[in-house]
């Protein structure tokens, strides 16, 4: 069985909610891929809950907003701003694939991870 492992590229799938079982924010499952573990701190708090999680599986994570940035760290989801008005939102997220990067997906990812740290990004995320 795979798992989501150092150095994956993880495809997910994302949907936001207002409650559990309720994904009223992002109802359609929105699509996501990344290198898993390739990070200049480390994993993240967002990459240890992915750890080891085998495909398909599915699960929902608990936000609050004040401690969003810390959880992701460098990992931006598309999901625009989930705390409009709100100081809470969940995340139910399926594992649609994990596999082994190449090693140019690889340094692609780490190469925008320094150059989105590194100043002059106009990302909107303050980085720069």
């Amino acid at each position: 069985m795979r798992t989501v492992e150092h150095l994956n590229k993880v495809s997910l799938l994302i949907q936001a909610g207002t409650s559990p079982e309720r994904m009223d924010i992002a109802p359609i499952p929105l699509a996501y891929d990344f290198v898993f573990g390739v990070g200049s701190q480390g994993m993240t708090p967002f990459e240890c809950t992915l750890a080891n999680k085998p495909l398909e599986e599915e699960f929902v994570i608990h936000l609050e907003k004040k401690s969003v940035a810390d959880f992701f760290e460098h990992i931006r989801l598309p999901l625009g701003d989930l705390f409009d008005q709100r100081h809470e939102a969940y995340l139910k997220i399926r594992i649609a694939d994990a596999s082994p990067a190449d090693d140019r997906t690889i340094v692609k990812q780490m190469a925008q991870l320094a150059a989105h740290g590194g100043g002059g990004c106009d990302c909107g995320c303050g980085c720069g």
